[in-house]
């Protein structure tokens, strides 16, 4: 399994970043605040879970590939105590063990309405996220098409598409929750 994260910036991918499974947190599990960096932030993301074979995928059949999301929290490390190798961000600030807060996966009927699945999410009560991918003019067929030039896509593939908002810092005692589509789907407390 792979995990492929996604910073993008403006429409397209502005950088592309690989997870351990180790980084990933289920819902309803808390995060405790590791001690190798100054502050933790959290961004909201959307997460195409993959379930079938694929390399060099067109666009129009991008829709084969994804029939489940979730929505999931991105921790980033700020201010790390190490060297990093790169800047702005290298995997040691967007990687690390429990660097992904994941929602409970939601199926998708119509794939093409990836697009406009609703993310909202909140930061002890205030709402720092309520977008979808078309509000931020992406298209997932173009993601999976993009990716799969570089990557084989395989069943059990989660790609991160980090959504554009506030980045909220992550403080013990702190707790996050969002939604998808008006669903609940995911809750963490930080620790």
């Amino acid at each position: 399994m792979k995990i492929i994260g996604i910073n993008t910036g403006t429409h397209l991918p502005k950088q592309v970043y690989l997870m351990a499974d180790s980084a990933v947190i289920r819902s309803n599990k808390p995060f405790f605040v590791p001690r190798f960096a100054d502050h933790f932030t959290g961004t909201a993301a959307i997460v195409l879970h993959i379930d079938r074979l694929g390399k060099h995928i067109a666009p129009r059949f991008a829709h084969r590939y994804c029939h489940a999301v979730s929505s999931a929290i991105k921790v980033s490390a700020c201010g790390l105590t190490v060297p990093q190798p790169c800047e702005p961000a290298s995997a040691l600030a967007t990687s690390f063990d429990g660097a992904l807060l994941l929602g409970d996966s939601f199926n998708i009927a119509d794939a093409h309405s990836i697009n406009n699945a609703h993310i909202t999410v909140s930061h002890n009560d205030d709402s720092i996220t309520d977008s979808s991918l078309s509000e931020m003019g992406i298209n997932f067929s173009e993601v999976i098409a993009q990716l799969s030039v570089f990557f084989t896509l395989k069943m059990g593939d989660m790609i991160v598409i980090e959504l554009q908002g506030l980045d909220a810092e992550l403080n013990q005692g702190d707790s996050l929750a969002a939604t998808l589509n008006g669903e609940p789907n995911l809750v963490i407390r930080v620790k």
